[in-house]
């Protein structure tokens, strides 16, 4: 959609090997008309019922006879942040968002004493709407179609820029203690093309110490970063910081593929558990068997490029999520894992696409709800609430907001002086025109998307 494909967490069980998921349910809902409301929503109701984690809490009898998003929604249990549907014939029927449509992510902030409303741009796609317009890290925003930022309107200008297909966005500069206008940056939606990785490797005194930037965990992503694994092996680094900050998630497999790249892990180590509900059942996979689920790559060239690491420095915040926090939390039985940045998203759970698959298909409506909770070889799980750092670092806090990956950014501050104190630049907040020493979050254009950027299984 909108040229921008929404990559999944994968998740696999033998029960898909023989269920009867492709069609959507167990028998067609004959007794209503095709296409009507009660037809569509028999469907949703009887695939929830055997797949759905908290299949128990569905009610018996609902109305059959509302819309099928709002019966859906009508049916999920309190617990669950992420459960899903979109309609593939309907544009309008998916998730909303900036990055999808210009190729930005930015949040809105306020300063402690609550007068001071702007946004920050915090991510820009290369070749994107957004970049062709001149936008970059770091930029303030100050009004959103022609309307000032504040507290009241924050969250309504958001939505409306992420569900329209143009907005105007105010560009401004710090002058004094108030932001300044600078210039109007009109984008229209375009097409956002697949994200190369950032590396970087940096000396500090006698350590060489790697960086490596991952935007996601899309398909082929551990295959494209074997090359970049090679050069850490060949420079013989001290230590690696692999920065997910911004990472929503992707794929189990590739996320199995970095492990392995990171670790050196056997392939038949224990990886993952599923549990499902009672029709789920339970089940542990290997990292062998998670990773070569991407048949885009063979275990073994995983191993020859892998750095056998036993310790590991990830930059994470809020937007970090789902197959990004998998990641965190199944390395920590192997690997000693420093985190630095925010509390993570809190997707411990995962998902399958249920759809119809009949010759002749009838609903054009796919499911996501959620199916799994995962835990790791050592049965830990239960981060819904996000997966706290060691060390927190909240990188607004920092303005004017560095590259990432650069020696003066925060995150990569916090690794230097853990890494060997004394060496690394002391940090400091670079803007004194700013009151940040209590930066406050109103919205997180990011975070809005997060929920959709689901687990899904292989076909």
């Amino acid at each position: 959609m909108q040229g921008r494909t929404f990559y999944y967490l994968i998740v696999y069980t033998l029960i898909l090997l023989l269920i009867s998921i492709m069609s959507g349910c167990k028998k067609d809902p004959a007794d209503y008309p095709v296409g009507s409301n009660a037809y569509v929503n028999t469907w949703i109701l009887d695939s929830l019922r055997r797949y759905y984690f908290w299949n128990e809490s569905l009610p018996k009898k609902p109305d059959l006879n509302q819309h099928p998003t709002v019966f859906f929604k009508s049916l999920l249990n309190a617990a669950d942040r992420f459960s899903y549907m979109v309609d593939p014939q309907d544009p309008a029927s998916y998730p909303p968002s900036n990055w999808n449509k210009f190729g930005f992510d930015y949040a809105t902030v306020r300063t402690d004493d609550s007068n001071l409303i702007f946004g920050i741009i915090k991510y820009v796609y290369n070749d994107s709407p957004a970049s062709r317009s001149g936008l970059k890290r770091g930029d303030y925003i100050s009004r959103i179609n022609g309307e000032r930022l504040t507290i009241s309107n924050a969250g309504r200008l958001q939505n409306e820029l992420s569900t329209s297909g143009e907005g105007r966005l105010t560009i401004a500069t710090w002058e004094g203690d108030a932001l300044k206008d600078l210039r109007t940056v009109d984008l229209i939606a375009g097409v956002i093309l697949e994200q190369s990785v950032k590396q970087h490797i940096f000396q500090l005194d006698t350590k060489k110490i790697g960086y490596l930037y991952l935007n996601d965990f899309s398909p082929g992503l551990a295959q494209s970063v074997i090359p970049n694994f090679n050069l850490f092996k060949n420079e013989t680094i001290d230590a690696l910081i692999i920065d997910i900050r911004y990472n929503p998630g992707g794929q189990v497999a590739e996320a199995a593929g970095v492990t392995a790249l990171i670790s050196g892990l056997a392939y038949n180590t224990p990886f993952i558990t599923y549990t499902g509900n009672k029709n789920g059942g339970r089940k542990t996979e290997s990292i062998g068997h998670s990773a070569s689920s991407d048949h885009s790559m063979q275990y073994g060239q995983l191993l020859e490029a892998s750095l056998g690491l036993k310790q590991l420095y990830l930059l994470v915040t809020g937007t970090t999520a789902s197959a990004a926090e998998l990641l965190i939390n199944n390395l920590k039985p192997y690997v000693n894992v420093i985190t630095i940045g925010e509390t993570t998203r809190g997707k411990d759970q995962a998902s399958f696409v249920i759809k119809d698959m009949r010759q002749t298909k009838t609903i054009s409506w796919e499911l996501h709800p959620i199916i799994y909770k995962l835990s790791n070889a050592r049965g830990e799980g239960d981060y819904s609430t996000g997966i706290v750092p060691q060390h927190h670092v909240n990188e607004l806090e920092y303005l004017p907001l560095k590259e990432l990956g650069a020696a003066d950014d925060p995150l990569v501050q916090r690794v230097f002086t853990l890494i060997q104190d004394g060496i690394s630049t002391r940090m400091r907040k670079d803007d004194p025109k700013i009151a940040i020493d209590d930066i406050h979050v109103l919205t997180d254009s990011r975070q809005m998307q997060t929920a959709y950027d689901l687990l899904q299984t292989r076909n």
